[in-house]
């Protein structure tokens, strides 16, 4: 290699070209440093690079930076093409090549080095392999040895004053220097991901610090991102997942390990209901993970992507950057994954990857993040069908669910809505995604958990226009839909479905705006919707103490328009079907994956997120006591950033849901009795950061509910709401009677 060589290279220097006397009298020709000559004492145009090429002619070249097209590759641009080459091949070549392939891989390395048009390389490279014969044994043996090739001969791409050619072997891999000098606009890969995640909206990132991610978050506010700082990873995945339900998309960034394992919970769940969270991680160089080092916070046998294979059963993507030239199309790729896909996607970022050089240039054009667009003629067709259905339909309704909130398609439900004017109901999953003032909001659909005026609308029905269906067993009430299939058109984010027949890869959004545009109103048979109120004074008891029956109506006149409000898994998310939403309020609750405490960490999320976009919305939060217990520290991040939460704490001594599924009174459904007014205090709250108030009935509730500074809600606010241990949602005890059926089932 030339790194390593001894012998002179005939690079023209001026001050060293003397012709020995008497051989003769004509002064020697000289060339500017850099020129390489050929064996023939003439320039060699291959083995120099195009600026010191142009500059020892005398043509217009000289006033030129870049080569002609019709000019022959310069030293800089063949080796660049050669590692494109090279890499592709090692790339592909078989993991467990049969003897005729590595043998043919070992000619064409030894024909390459004497065929290569740079005679100084081609020499280099030639010696290197008399030392270090091709290793052709595997792909990863054959990977390894091109990167030993690579290390010996790291330095021999420049050398002080004088121009060295780049040998081949040092070409053939990674090339740090060589892709870098080729860079038109390099930037360190920790800036390129997040001024890509700041693209895609982004503006606070949640997370934990850990040595495995330190150096990665020193870029944040060079990318106008904001850190965070969760408590613990799981809390930090489930803000995340309230942060990317009020914006769109979110970032969370854990640490090798202990972090990204404490966090996989909160990302499930993201998964489970199509929540797009980016999910970074932190981990050890890619010279470590090579050499399978016995590293902290890895399970001591050398394999360091059993964490990665994890994730990858809850990612739609899995990025590990270890390879310079290939990370700028690795995050875009899982940045539109995410995004189009509504799922979390995992990015393993080594440390010796952070600060290591990619092509900026890319972040001049925006990822594209258009949805695919249907085929035409398929599109067309699906479109036909379901207006035939609709057009004959009697009595059609709509349902709207939670994919067409997390597919982005409420525009083209609303549109759907206005122009149809048909009866429009939720599911429980659904609720907030259309206008609930509207006059054709008829109600909450969830089987025999629904009101029962709601359930006698819906199910009169003859055609169900289904959008964004995620037929879970809370979400039907217990599979309890009267309803059939033959009379259901089922609109999905990937395919459609007409009674029974699918139409996979049909997508939603252009079929919606295309049944938009070409449904005939005089066609349509359209019966009046029902009237919903918040039944307040219909579920008020004589008794003094506050009933589930009653909170909910009553907390539904408290809201106003634009709160996002956040409900537990438990009393909360069943209670909260008989609130009726003024309009623009967005509805955060986790029906489906269901795990305790989400709601805390959720509820700063979604904070977070409105704050960050600008808007001056209530965020407010319902959670059992039982579930507050796991996940309460997130109170202190709210504190720490100022965010407008109020939270209604139900203290009902325990885990309600659980004692309706099965052991009302068991002692594994009791929690211990906190001081829950103290909670903002210990963590941090003053008289001044959170206001804190205990409601033991039903005037006091109503007394707090009208008070003007609560409902301004500047800050902070707490208040612990007292009822019965043994009261519950209508809707809840009628699901949970029939999961614990499911629960004691069995086969045969």
């Amino acid at each position: 290699m030339a790194a390593d060589s001894t012998e002179p290279r005939p690079t023209h220097d001026p001050a060293t070209d003397n012709t020995s006397a008497g051989t003769s009298t004509e002064p020697p020709k000289k060339f500017p440093k850099g020129v390489v000559l050929d064996k023939d004492g003439k320039p060699c145009r291959t083995c120099t690079s195009f600026a010191s090429w142009a500059a020892q002619t005398k043509s217009a070249l000289k006033a030129s930076s870049t080569p002609p097209k019709d000019c022959p590759p310069d030293v800089e641009e063949l080796g660049r093409s050669t590692w494109t080459l090279l890499h592709s091949i090692a790339a592909t070549y078989p993991p467990t090549p049969t003897p005729r392939e590595q043998s043919d891989l070992k000619s064409f390395m030894h024909l390459f080095s004497k065929l290569y048009p740079c005679w100084v390389c081609a020499e280099d490279f030639q010696a290197y392999l008399r030392k270090q014969e091709v290793k052709t044994g595997s792909r990863n043996e054959f990977g390894n040895w091109l990167c030993e090739a690579h290390n010996e001969n790291f330095d021999c791409l420049v050398e002080a004053e004088e121009f060295r050619p780049r040998p081949l072997a040092r070409v053939v891999q990674h090339g740090a220097r060589l892709r870098e000098q080729s860079l038109e606009k390099p930037v360190d890969v920790a800036e390129y991901l997040f001024r890509r995640l700041h693209e895609v909206g982004v503006r606070s990132v949640h997370g934990l610090p850990g040595d495995y991610n330190l150096v990665a978050l020193d870029y944040l506010p060079k990318a106008g991102l904001r850190w965070v700082g969760s408590v613990n990873e799981l809390n930090a995945a489930y803000a995340a997942d309230g942060y990317a339900r009020i914006k769109t998309i979110s970032a969370l960034i854990t640490t090798f390990g202990v972090g990204e394992l404490s966090a996989i919970n909160g990302i499930a769940g993201a998964y489970s209901e199509h929540v797009p969270i980016v999910h970074i991680v932190g981990c050890p160089s890619t010279v470590s993970q090579r050499d399978g080092m016995l590293l902290h916070h890895t399970l001591g046998n050398g394999d360091f992507n059993v964490f990665a294979n994890m994730s990858s059963q809850i990612s739609c993507d899995m990025a590990r950057l270890t390879k310079p030239y290939e990370i700028p199309f690795q995050i875009d790729n899982a940045l539109r994954e995410c995004w189009i896909r509504s799922r979390p996607v995992y990015i393993m970022l080594p440390t010796d990857m952070v600060q290591r050089k990619v092509e900026g240039k890319r972040l001049d054009t925006p990822i594209d993040l258009s949805e695919p667009p249907n085929d035409a003629k398929r599109e067309d067709y699906v479109v036909d069908v379901v207006l035939r259905s609709l057009h004959a339909a009697h009595n059609p309704i709509i349902l709207v669910d939670a994919c067409a909130i997390r597919h982005r398609v409420l525009p083209e439900v609303h549109d759907l809505i206005e122009k149809t004017r048909l009866p429009v109901f939720v599911t429980p999953m659904g609720k907030g995604a259309v206008n609930e003032t509207h006059d054709t909001y008829s109600g909450v659909y969830a089987g025999t958990g629904s009101h029962p005026d709601v359930a006698e609308k819906f199910e009169a029905s003859d055609l169900v226009l289904s959008i964004g269906a995620l037929k879970s067993d809370f979400n039907t009430g217990g599979f309890t839909y009267r309803t059939s299939q033959l009379n259901t058109i089922d609109f999905h984010s990937d395919h459609c479905k007409v009674r029974y027949s699918e139409y996979p890869g049909v997508a939603m959004r252009g079929v919606l705006r295309k049944v938009v545009e070409r449904v005939e109103l005089e066609r349509l048979a359209r019966r009046p919707s029902i009237t919903v109120v918040n039944e307040v004074k219909e579920n008020r008891d004589p008794s003094p103490t506050i009933t589930q029956a009653w909170f909910w109506p009553r907390i539904g006149e408290y809201f106003k328009e634009k709160d996002i409000v956040v409900t537990e898994t438990g009393t909360s998310n069943f209670g909260i079907w008989e609130a009726k939403f003024p309009q623009g309020v967005t509805g955060v609750t986790q029906i489906l994956w269901g795990s305790i405490g989400w709601s805390v960490g959720a509820a700063q999320g979604a904070a977070l997120a409105a704050k960050d976009a600008g808007q001056d919305r209530r965020t407010i939060l319902f959670v059992g006591d039982g579930s507050f217990q796991l996940s309460c520290q997130e109170v202190t991040t709210m504190l720490r950033h100022k965010l407008k939460v109020t939270i209604f704490l139900i203290y009902n001594e325990g885990y309600t849901i659980e004692r309706f599924i099965h052991g009302m009174d068991a002692e594994y459904n009791d929690v211990v009795r906190w001081k829950y007014i103290d909670v903002p205090t210990v963590f941090g709250g003053t008289d001044e950061t959170v206001r804190k108030f205990v409601v033991k009935t039903k005037d006091e509730l109503d007394a707090l509910l009208a008070d003007k500074q609560f409902n301004d809600a500047s800050g902070l606010q707490f208040v612990e709401v007292w009822i019965p241990k043994q009261d519950a949602p209508r809707a809840l005890k009628i699901t949970a009677e029939i999961g614990a059926k499911f629960n004691a089932k069995m086969d045969g």
